[in-house]
């Protein structure tokens, strides 16, 4: 596992452009890193809007590039690559024939080690500007569970398109881009894609199918737009067995959904106790990343955590190893059914469902939060901050998880160190786990 680490404190830049661009206008930029997103983000070579600050895609740092705007804000504007003048040392020959077309990957073009360097920055950026709480000089370690980037998916959501074609949206756009294989699918997953591609002409447009890998094999999820006949239903969950598919639920119409084979698969990472979900429900994207973000939470919370208020609790990923360090866990999730799931892939712990985690429960000696990429609500921040010892905040948003600590701060919460994780490769995506403590 790659570990990386970087100062502190990241620079900071500005610009002003003079006149208005004209849309479709032509623009010497020069790319200097990656921003939260995915675009390269540079600034404007010569003329009236020199050093304006500027988005291109598919661009890496280190480029010197020609693109064409397409819209702008007074000092940033965002633009097409149009033509590569000068290649960085960062820039790679991307392995996929889909990349640039299919809007699954943003940076196949960039090397791994610039990916994470840039990664990097972005959560040091964001979590250490000034003005956000921290104790002393806190620095932002990198974990990279992926050694060669690629193989890593057990999940992935595909669309059937027109003409039975089937994979993932295109880059912005709602077309649907015909793929054969991903080669960031593991080998389970990409067997069950040549099945489920196979079936997809039976299938009609914009029909929805979730895959998730697991122990058994896999499980899908389907929302057909059309109805489908149950003997037809059956008769594709056979076909899709090829792929090593063991479970389905195919929802169509106005009917409740049919099931076959198994309700769910086995997600844990190697050696844990069972995670049973089914596709769909919330899981991370592989069992070697999600051993990695376990590890490094239940590194921030410690060997002796005492009593643990789990915020966003899911089906019970962490609580299966909170569980055996604290004196007593309460887990929490908005989800009933995601409830349900916890309940039994991690019994000892005392569940909630609901809006609002209840009050007397919700005092603690460390509270967890893994919420959404929006991040923490009114109510559950309000129960988080209860917590007498110490906060370990879980963010797939590193923006967002700079607002909440801000307010965290307000009401005494100070970072002690984060931990960012490479877990999706070849995409903008970082997970954060970030710890912080009470004054």
């Amino acid at each position: 596992m790659r570990r990386t680490r970087t100062p502190s404190r990241a620079p900071r830049t500005g610009s002003a452009g003079q006149r208005p661009l004209e849309p479709g206008e032509p623009i010497d930029v020069r790319v200097h890193g990656l921003a939260t997103g995915g675009d390269g983000v540079g600034r404007q070579q010569g003329g009236a809007h020199d050093g304006r600050a500027t988005f291109v895609p598919l661009t890496a740092p280190g480029d010197e590039v020609t693109a064409r705007v397409v819209r702008q804000k007074a000092r940033v504007a965002w633009a097409e690559l149009v033509q590569l003048r000068t290649a960085s040392p960062a820039r790679v020959a991307p392995p996929c024939p889909y990349f640039g077309t299919c809007g699954g990957c943003q940076w196949q073009h960039v090397s791994l080690q610039a990916q994470q360097a840039a990664k990097l920055e972005i959560v040091t950026r964001a979590l250490l500007a000034p003005g956000q709480p921290a104790v002393g000089e806190p620095q932002v370690e990198l974990l990279a569970p992926s050694p060669t980037g690629f193989g890593y998916r057990d999940r992935a959501r595909f669309v059937v398109g027109q003409g039975g074609a089937f994979g993932f949206r295109a880059r912005r756009s709602h077309d649907v881009v015909d793929i054969q294989r991903c080669p960031l699918l593991g080998d389970e997953a990409g067997r069950a894609l040549t099945a489920l591609r196979a079936a997809a002409p039976s299938l009609a447009a914009e029909t929805e199918v979730d895959l998730q890998v697991g122990g058994e094999g896999g499980h899908v999820a389907v929302r057909a737009r059309t109805l489908l006949p149950p003997s037809r239903a059956a008769a594709l969950f056979e076909a899709w067995g090829a792929g090593g598919i063991v479970g389905a639920t195919i929802a169509s119409g106005e009917d409740p959904p049919l099931a076959f084979g198994l309700a769910e698969v086995d997600v844990a990472e190697p050696g844990a106790a069972p995670l049973r979900i089914p596709a769909g429900g919330f899981a991370q994207v592989g069992r070697a990343a999600n051993a990695a973000l376990v590890e490094a939470v239940m590194s921030a919370v410690g060997e002796t955590p005492g009593e643990v208020l789990e915020l966003y609790a899911g089906s019970g990923n962490f609580t299966r190893h909170l569980l055996s360090r604290a004196t007593r866990v309460v887990a929490h999730d908005a989800d009933a059914r995601a409830v349900d799931r916890g309940r039994r892939n991690a019994p000892q712990a005392r569940w909630q469902a609901g809006r609002t985690p209840w009050g007397a429960d919700a005092q603690c000696d460390v509270t967890v939060v893994d919420p959404p990429r929006e991040g923490l609500d009114a109510e559950n921040f309000a129960a988080a901050t209860l917590a007498r010892r110490s906060l370990v905040y879980v963010s797939c948003d590193p923006q967002t998880l700079a607002r909440d600590a801000a307010k965290l701060g307000a009401r005494g919460f100070v970072l002690r160190q984060a931990v960012a994780l490479d877990l999706m490769p070849q995409t903008f995506h970082t997970e954060v786990v970030a710890t912080f403590d009470r004054r």
